[in-house]
């Protein structure tokens, strides 16, 4: 038969566990018991020192409570000498508790009083009264107010300071719910995602270095049983919309594991200590969660640390936020199986120790996608839509150079827009080129078009024609567009592409963009026998391009090998500068006599092109290559503008 239990045993073993608990509530309980004593020994000292009709009064005071009188009543018993008693309650003055010489007990109010007071009322007579008619005048202490009153007076009294109290306190609880992040983006954003590295496009230089992430998120006994140091963070460096979270949650969903994503500011907190506690959730959360990616966008949000505490409250928070971080890190254990991903687009702002080995041991760059990749993404992003296949996803392709992947999707998507607000059933290649011209040019077709006088656009055209054709004829490209509707700060634009994305250039390339350049002021010197403001961005750029050939380039018969750009400037000297503009000035005349010349020989074919772009303003495709070629296009459909392969010296206006 068990024995029974005895139930101060647990309290008994807490009390020898935690002596100096047990003393502390021995001794709160002794204070309140010595406090409860002295209060009952005051209450009985006081009542010993009132008077038998004081105590009977307040011993019994709903006798005479409960029998109100008029006061007439009470001044008739008290002219007739009836009256054995009068009480006076302290706490509503005006209110008469009297005993009658037969026993009788009755209660009345004396008008003329108010809450502080019954000066020069009726009352002011009562002790004269008293001592005229030998009746116990005294002041008791009663509440003459009912049981039921004075709950709902306490009721009263206690909500609204009630009410405020709970509002200060769930505002606070909600606040310190925010800023603690519980609840917030972190907690919900553990999931797994079912991206894979096929669903990225481009970065293979970038995945092919995650594989050592992923096979240490698949199985971190490898790395411990050989005594490796698993990776702890990996850091993606690359210009925006290159593809950083989407490359982390492919890593993720490569390795089967968890996926939570937060961004710098996500640390930050309007409360001291806040972001800290922030911090520690986080990680808490990423190893309940292993294997786990955790995923901090723009890292550098966090920022480095600072010294010389010129900041204030808020340097120093964001100093502690980012300890806590790499404390965090350095409390990674083999068998964690956390991996924390940075990505950012200023590397310089990361904190030094946050890049050092053991912390973030992995450095990951990110590029614009390549010629292929970029018709990859094209095509992929075109799928997606409702389209009419008339797209030439290559000539996208080789239009939009140095876009990165969020761009082009933007571009696609603004086509697709574009499209359904002009009702069309699909979109189609003229759609996407559109889309890609405002994306270039940053902006639709300018209302200064409208503007335009008829001998403007014969400039123009005369313009774009010369451009177009330079280099068509010099080969440096292909000529995929030609327009002469503004858009953006241009007026006009001539795109050509190179046939390779090679980023050499040879000085023979070079001296045909300096050609091409001037195309369009020569175009117009030899047609309309003078030129315009509109080739001056043209001279801008053509000018920079020779005296780059010529000071940093090494393309220059007077310094041979030298470059300027190494000679420290205390020892370029006038002579020098002189010397660097008379044969970049040479270069720019041979240019300009290459272009009068091939323009002078190909005369009608810009006269042509010219008249082309007066009456549909924009060529391009087979139209725009037959007139280049001089032969005769025959009737074509209206065309629009393409977009330039290379950012540096194409684009010409």
């Amino acid at each position: 038969m068990p024995r029974p239990t005895n139930p101060t045993r647990p309290w008994l073993e807490r009390a020898r566990t935690h002596p100096r608990e047990a003393i502390a509530l021995a001794v709160a309980a002794l204070l309140l018991l010595g406090l409860a004593v002295l209060y009952a020994v005051a209450g009985r000292e006081a009542d010993a020192r009132k008077s038998l009709e004081a105590r009977q009064f307040e011993s019994a005071t709903q006798d005479w409570l409960a029998h109100e009188k008029n006061i007439s009543e009470f001044r008739t018993a008290l002219q007739a000498g009836q009256v054995a008693a009068v009480g006076l309650p302290k706490a509503q003055p005006g209110l008469l508790l009297y005993t009658l010489k037969d026993g009788q007990r009755a209660s009345a109010t004396m008008p003329g009083c108010s809450a502080t007071g019954c000066a020069g009322s009726a009352m002011d007579k009562l002790l004269d009264d008293s001592a005229r008619a030998g009746f116990a005048l005294v002041s008791v202490d009663i509440d003459p107010r009912s049981g039921r009153r004075r709950l709902l007076d306490l009721v009263d009294g206690l909500v609204p300071p009630v009410l405020l109290l709970g509002a200060v306190v769930v505002a606070l609880l909600m606040a310190q719910r925010l800023q603690s992040g519980m609840g917030g983006a972190a907690s919900k954003l553990a999931v797994r995602p079912d991206t894979h590295f096929g669903d990225v496009i481009g970065s293979d230089e970038a995945k092919a270095a995650l594989n050592r992430v992923k096979a240490f998120l698949h199985d971190p006994t490898q790395y411990a049983r050989l005594g490796a140091t698993a990776p702890r963070g990996v850091l993606l460096v690359g210009p925006p919309g290159t593809g950083k979270t989407l490359l982390a949650r492919a890593l993720a969903g490569e390795s089967q594991a968890n996926f939570i994503a937060v961004d710098g500011s996500y640390f930050t907190a309007m409360f001291y200590g806040a972001g800290v506690a922030k911090v520690k959730e986080l990680f808490k959360l990423a190893r309940a969660s292993a294997p786990c990616v955790l995923f901090i966008d723009e890292v550098d949000g966090i920022g480095r640390r600072s010294h010389g505490g010129q900041g204030g409250a808020p340097e120093s928070e964001l100093n502690r936020i980012i300890n806590r971080v790499l404390v965090e890190m350095d409390g990674f254990e083999a068998m964690d199986n956390v991996v924390v991903v940075g990505a950012t687009n200023h590397e310089d702002n990361v904190d030094e120790a946050m890049r050092r080995p053991g912390r973030f041991d992995m450095l990951v760059r990110l590029t614009p996608p390549t010629l292929p990749e970029r018709q990859r993404l094209f095509e992929r992003c075109i799928g997606k839509l409702a389209h009419d296949g008339s797209a030439d996803t290559a000539a996208l392709a080789r239009l939009s150079a140095g876009m990165t992947p969020a761009e082009i999707a933007n571009t696609v998507n603004k086509a697709a827009s574009s499209a359904a607000e002009a009702g069309a059933l699909n979109v189609s290649a003229e759609h996407f080129q559109r889309a890609l011209e405002t994306h270039q040019l940053g902006g639709e077709v300018s209302a200064i078009k409208a503007l335009f006088t008829d001998d403007t656009r014969e400039r123009l055209a005369f313009h774009e024609a010369g451009h177009a054709l330079v280099g068509h004829w010099l080969k440096l490209g292909a000529v995929e567009r030609v327009t002469i509707e503004p858009r953006g700060r241009a007026l006009g634009v001539t795109y050509i592409t190179r046939d390779t994305e090679d980023p050499l250039f040879q000085q023979a390339e070079l001296t045909s963009r300096l050609a091409m350049m001037l195309g369009g002021r020569e175009a117009e010197l030899l047609v309309l026998g003078s030129v315009s403001s509109g080739a001056s961005d043209d001279l801008k750029r053509a000018s920079q391009l020779a005296i780059d050939m010529v000071g940093t380039l090494g393309f220059s018969r007077s310094f041979g090998l030298l470059s300027v750009a190494g000679v420290p400037k205390e020892l370029l000297g006038p002579d020098i500068q002189a010397a660097v503009l008379q044969e970049a000035r040479a270069l720019l005349e041979q240019a300009q006599a290459r272009c009068q010349a091939l323009l002078l020989s190909r005369r009608a074919q810009l006269d042509a092109l010219a008249q082309a772009l007066l009456q549909r303003e924009v060529l391009a495709g087979a139209e725009l290559k037959a007139l280049l070629d001089g032969a005769d296009p025959g009737a074509q459909a209206p065309c629009r503008v393409a977009v330039e392969a290379r950012a540096e010296a194409d684009a010409v206006a």
